[in-house]
């Protein structure tokens, strides 16, 4: 029999493992707001360089950013920094890039304990939903919020991140770690649902 994944908004009519569907998909939208960050960080750094390059902006000069028509004398700036901060802040490797990293990190638990471990309690009519790769999660999520970034205890099965570690992702460690939470999902759809979901990650652009 194949399952519907169709998302729905109605839980009357959510076939088995919609909601497991549901939040893998919601996973994969927050580790693409990385992708699509750094495909813009790129071509904004590409602009500015020319920029520089031309001449038309100096690597000193400033950048406002506020409200209002900036040739307007009434308009507000809110917030400045160089053309060489402006560089920096698109450079993927930039400690910048990291804490954000970090903040999806905390925000895909977020979705985990607030929205879908309910959903799924209430599913399968039961008290308590365990999952030991979102028990790794908050781990992590506890480490960015209250131990400065730093792991102070190991995880069972999320590994990207050792006990000790600062949890400072670059572009590959997020990438296996939200791998890892969507592989993940099998397990709790064996062990909640009774149905393997077989939810991989990616796919192969031509399938031969």
């Amino acid at each position: 029999m194949t399952e519907d994944y169709s998302v729905g908004t109605d839980s009357a009519v959510r076939v088995p493992l919609s909601t497991l569907a549901n939040l893998k998909n919601e996973l994969l939208d927050l580790y693409g707001e990385d992708q699509v960050a750094a495909f813009a960080a790129i071509k904004a750094r590409r602009q500015i360089e020319e920029w520089l390059k031309s001449g038309s902006a100096k690597t000193d000069g400033s950048m406002l950013f506020g409200e209002g028509d900036p040739n307007d004398p009434a308009a507000t700036a809110d917030y400045s920094l160089n053309f060489a901060e402006l560089l920096q802040r698109f450079d993927p490797a930039d400690q910048y890039a990291k804490a954000v990293r970090a903040r999806l990190i905390v925000f895909a638990y977020t979705l985990w304990e607030k929205v879908y471990r309910p959903a799924i309690k209430q599913e399968c009519g039961i008290g308590r939903v365990d999952s030991d790769v979102f028990g790794d999660l908050r781990l992590y999520r506890n480490a960015i919020l209250h131990k400065r970034a730093s792991l102070d205890a190991p995880a069972k099965v999320l590994t990207v991140f050792a006990e000790g570690d600062l949890i400072e992702p670059t572009a590959d460690q997020l990438r296996e770690v939200f791998k890892q939470l969507v592989v993940g999902l099998n397990d709790i759809g064996i062990r909640y649902y009774g149905e393997d979901p077989g939810f991989v990650w990616g796919h192969v652009l031509t399938p031969g």
